[in-house]
């Protein structure tokens, strides 16, 4: 109906299309609307002046028929609360730097051994005697890149490598 409404404005339709349309317009309040803003704007877009169209009464009426909408009062926070909570994120942050560097197994701190002590059992410090030989040591440095690494991570094997052809020579 929107198509044959812009139809009649541009004198498109024929003669008993006209009729059926002016029916309907009659007839449904919606379409009127339709029509009187399809008219407003044709009148806009041919600059003419004399619009004398009330527009205040149609939007008062619009304001009253909607809700009330009643929005809470903001609630004022604090003003210590901010500085607060700044202080314990930043409380927080160096205690997990200090936890995560501190613990045991970390890179610089050697791993405590979890052993449970009996009484009357002293452990005594275990002492590795290596007896190398200069084919030992090649099949070291040659096999290094399949041997575990441990705690040692980025340049520090190949520091290792090379220390350790260094020493045969």
């Amino acid at each position: 109906m929107k198509t044959r409404i812009s139809a009649l404005m541009d004198g498109e339709l024929e003669s008993h299309e006209i009729v059926d349309t002016f029916r309907e317009l009659k007839r449904n309040g919606e379409l009127r609307s339709e029509w009187c803003d399809c008219q407003l704007i044709g009148a806009a877009l041919r600059g003419e002046r004399e619009l004398d169209i009330d527009v205040t009464a149609r939007v008062m009426s619009a304001i009253d028929l909607e809700p009330t909408v009643m929005a809470p009062g903001s609630r004022l926070r604090p003003e210590w609360r901010a500085p607060a909570l700044a202080l314990a994120a930043s409380a927080a942050g160096v205690a997990l730097v200090a936890w995560l560097a501190l613990a045991p197994g970390s890179e610089g701190v050697p791993a405590r051994p979890a052993v449970a002590a009996k009484p009357g059992l002293v452990a005594a410090p275990m002492v590795a005697s290596s007896q190398s030989t200069p084919r030992l040591q090649e099949y070291l440095v040659a096999h290094q890149a399949y041997a575990p690494s441990g705690a040692m991570v980025g340049g520090a094997r190949n520091i290792r490598t090379v220390a350790a052809s260094g020493e045969g020579r």
